[in-house]
């Protein structure tokens, strides 16, 4: 059965044992819960040097190792399903801890005293599930708290409840002037179905991680007349890229040109490329407007 190994944990020597019905495999394994113990870490193609980021996973984000050799892990994300190498260092074996705060900011510096002036730890993105372990740390006016293997973060970047915007548009302009980068789905760099992931979490929904599975995917399928039939929160793809329109004519996308989230006017960018909406496959999310 031709399964897309982005999604399913399958190699000729090695499959998921849920799989074990789907795929043929020299061995199965059932897999063993781990979590990401990093900022981020970057999610590769294969185990080779230097292979192909292909995505990352953040700071608690549950995974199923079905593998590890040379303090490389094969798994899978609880999150979107993803599969790929990561590091072993990045990495805890077990279950996540459960999450009593979550990084409601764009992102969240992490220090090694609960003090701003104090060593720099890391930085947690946004949506960042982790586990206060204590507060009441109070410096210059700041408190912070307590987080394992993050270090002291400022309470007031947290929220007891995940981070949300009241539609698609305003959750990507968040996004708006960070840097593109090919497998990115947060501001340290987001790639263009990065952003709509991202932006989508923000909605409370989880969608794939790339372009050809959300084309196919996301909402319904839908055919504007004209411009002015697209709604704000419209998901506009051509192959190998999406934007988001935000209404007025323009779009928000991660533009692997300018090499930066921006905000462009529609019309002007498809001028620009030969193109017209025709060229374009449409989707459109019952909630993405909000």
């Amino acid at each position: 059965m031709n399964l897309d190994p982005r999604l399913n944990a399958w190699r000729e020597d090695l499959a998921d044992e849920r799989l074990r019905d789907r795929v043929t495999a020299a061995r199965y394994v059932a897999g063993q819960p781990a979590w990401v113990v990093a900022n981020r870490t970057a999610v590769r193609a294969s185990s080779t040097p230097r292979a192909e980021t292909v995505s990352y996973c953040h700071y608690g984000e549950e995974l199923r190792v079905f593998e590890t050799a040379e303090n490389i892990a094969w798994c899978q994300s609880a999150f979107d399903g993803y599969v790929g190498y990561v590091d072993t260092f990045d990495i805890e074996p077990g279950p996540a801890p459960a999450p009593t705060h979550y990084v409601a900011t764009i992102g969240a510096y992490t220090y090694d005293a609960p003090d701003l002036r104090s060593m720099v730890q890391g930085c947690l993105p946004r949506h960042s599930a982790v586990a206060v372990a204590r507060t009441g740390l109070v410096t210059r006016g700041t408190e912070y708290a307590w987080i394992n293997f993050a270090g002291h973060v400022p309470l007031a970047c947290l929220s007891e409840q995940p981070p949300r915007s009241p539609d698609l548009a305003t959750a990507a302009a968040l996004y708006l002037g960070c840097p593109y980068l090919w497998g990115g789905r947060s501001f340290f760099g987001i790639d263009c179905s990065g952003l709509v992931q991202s932006a989508f979490r923000d909605l409370g929904i989880t969608v794939p991680r790339d372009t050809d599975m959300q084309q196919g995917t996301i909402g319904e399928l839908v055919s504007p007349g004209s411009q002015a039939d697209l709604r704000r929160g419209d998901l506009l793809y051509l192959p190998g890229h999406v934007l988001i329109y935000a209404g007025n004519g323009a779009v928000i996308h991660a533009d692997g040109a300018s090499m930066t989230v921006r905000r462009d006017r529609l019309a002007g960018w498809l001028r620009a490329r030969g193109l017209n909406l025709k060229n374009l496959t449409i989707r459109r999310h019952p909630l993405a407007a909000g």
